[in-house]
This record gives structure tokens, sequence and C-alpha cells, in this order.
């Protein structure tokens, strides 16, 4: 009886999708993988996270675990200056370049524009002319606005895991207000230009960087072997992983270093509001955690996180190689960076 009342239903839902609603794709939802009730699915220091609450302070506390620890940057003392960055406008151009690379399936943001109606309304001068505006403005009176810093974060797993039910197994991805995202993707661009002018990034980072990838990493691995094998020698090779790195930048240590590049006060200055009082959610299947501050961390999803977290990166690894040189062992050892990930050589 049961199951003729169930295909009864069944087939009444479908003639009625069918029929009536004449929306087909309802029925996808049946066929999908059926996602885990987010209170029973995840262990936070070895406890259920049974209700909501106890959800959202698992989530929150394991994204911003880092948050109020201090940092020590005396060792920034012992990296030399760069030359001064000039720092023009900003032009309509630049904004044209950014956003003709824009995806227009890209997920909205809080704001819910999408990337197809920006490029409609900067179509028209006058509209562009006052976004360049706005963002010059924001430079030079070193102010970034509340709006563009409220984020929604989306809790999505990682790849290749054989467990998700713990939050270290889940990766926040933010998502922005569309005209911020733009000035973020100038931004960039310049960051991106600057960076590889002046010679602050070290010529092994080769991820977040353009004009580098896993090609020159196995080009660079693969002479280095040879030419150990010509001297009769071995080279051994260790992975690591920067556990939860991207959430855990902390603000002033950006900050010092992007003195260190040589970026001018109103851009050091511009970043520091930037990066002060934001914002964010977490939406973790349909369930919408409530805004909470977040004063750590560079959000995967900004157009900003790939070149700030090589510029966060850049000091530690040339310290790194300068105080290896030290050691009383003479081992030739390097470093090859891919941001959150490297390989050590040796």
């Amino acid at each position: 009886m049961v199951r003729l009342a169930k295909r009864k239903f069944f087939d009444n839902k479908i003639y009625e999708i069918a029929s009536s609603n004449k929306r087909p794709w309802d029925l996808m939802s049946w066929v999908r993988k059926k996602s885990l009730p987010a209170i029973k699915s995840i262990l936070y220091k070895n406890c259920p996270c049974n209700t909501l609450p106890n959800l959202w302070n698992a989530l929150y506390k394991s994204y911003n675990l880092v948050e109020n620890r201090p940092v020590n940057t005396r060792f920034l003392n012992e990296l030399p200056q760069a030359n001064g960055i000039e720092w023009p406008l900003f032009s309509s151009q630049e904004f044209r370049d950014a956003i003709a690379k824009c995806s227009f399936s890209s997920t909205l943001g809080p704001d819910h524009v999408s990337w197809r109606y920006l490029k409609a309304l900067i179509s028209h001068n006058t509209c562009l002319e006052r976004l360049v505006h706005i963002a010059n403005a924001c430079i030079i009176l070193e102010y970034w606005s509340s709006h563009f810093k409220t984020a929604n974060s989306i809790v999505i797993p990682k790849p290749n895991k054989t467990s998700h039910n713990t939050p270290s197994s889940f990766r926040p991805i933010v998502l922005l207000n569309i005209t911020g995202k733009l000035v973020e993707k100038v931004i960039s661009n310049r960051l991106q230009f600057y960076m590889t002018a002046n010679g602050f990034l070290d010529p092994n980072q080769l991820e977040g960087i353009r004009q580098r990838s896993t090609t020159n990493a196995g080009i660079y691995l693969t002479y280095i072997i040879g030419a150990e094998w010509l001297r009769q020698c071995h080279t051994s090779v260790m992975a690591f992983d920067i556990a939860q790195f991207f959430p855990s930048l902390n603000h002033e240590f950006l900050s010092i270093c992007l003195k260190k590049v040589g970026l001018n006060t109103n851009v050091v200055g511009f970043f520091n509001s930037y990066h002060s009082n934001q914002y964010t959610t977490y939406t973790w299947n349909n369930f919408l955690l409530p805004a909470f501050n977040t004063n750590v961390g560079v959000g995967q999803g900004s157009a900003l996180f790939p070149i700030l977290s090589a510029i966060y990166l850049t000091p530690v690894i040339k310290t790194f190689k300068k105080r290896i040189k030290n050691l009383k062992e003479n081992i030739p050892t390097d470093i090859l960076s891919f941001v959150d990930d490297g390989l050590l050589i040796s």
C-alpha cells in the first residue's frame, strides 16, 4: 500500500509539472545528489554540530582561526625597501579591458547584479567616467566603501577529499558586489604589472602571478635534477601545504609588505581601509549565516587575492633563501611556491 501511494503521488507530481507548471527542470532536483543535513554531517573538535548555532560557530572559528593573534614582523626589517611606484589615475580603458575578460556565467554577489548588466551600463561613456572617478577617489581618499566590504561566502567541498565531515575539508568562496569587484580587477591588473616590473616578487613564485605556471616549475625541477646527476648526487623533494592559508593572512603583516613593495602612502592607506571592518555571511546548503566581522584573510573569489597572497609570501621566501645560505652545512636548497603549496628541493 505504501509503495502504491508513493507511486500515485509521484505520478500526479510529474503530470502537474508537465501539464500545469510546464517547468520540467523541477524534476532535476530528484536526480541530484542529496545534500547532507548541515547540522548532522559536520564535526568540530570531535563534537557533532547538532544545531545551526553550533554549525555557524564551527565555520566562523575554522575560517577565522588566527583572528587577533599577534604576528612577529621584525624579520621584515632585513628586506630592502623596493623603489617607489608611481600610481597614476585610472583610465577608462583599464576598466574596459578588465570587464571584457569577465564571464557572464559568474554567480551573482550580494547586490544580485550580473556582469552582463554592468557591461551594458558602462558601455555609456558617462556611466564609465563616473565609475572611474569613484575608483580614483577611493585611492586619493584612502577609503573603501562599506557597501563593497559586505560579502557572501559560499562554503563548497574541497575536491579529492575522502571525507567531508569537518570544516577544514570545505573552502569558502567569496561573492562580492559587482561594482567593487570590477574596481578590484583593475587594481589587481596594476599590481601584477608593477610587482613584476620592480622585481619584488621572487622568481620561484609560480602561482598567482601572470606569465608563470606549473610548466615553469617542471622545467626548473628537471634542470635541478639533471644538474645534480652530472655531479653524481641525488635530489630530494618535499612537498608541503600551508593549512588554511588564505583565511589566515594577517592584515598588519600585509600592510607592511605593501610598504616594502614601494607603493605610495595613498595606496597603502586604501588597502588599510579595504581590510578594515569587513563583513561576510556564510551560506551552507540552503542555510544562511548572519553577518560576521572578518579581520583576517583574503577571500578566495576576490580578484585581489592571487597577487596579495603572492606579495604576502615574498618576504618569507626571500628570508628563507637568505638564512639557508648561512647554515654550516653547505647543502644546496631551494624552494618553489604555488601560493599555499610548495616544494623544498635539496
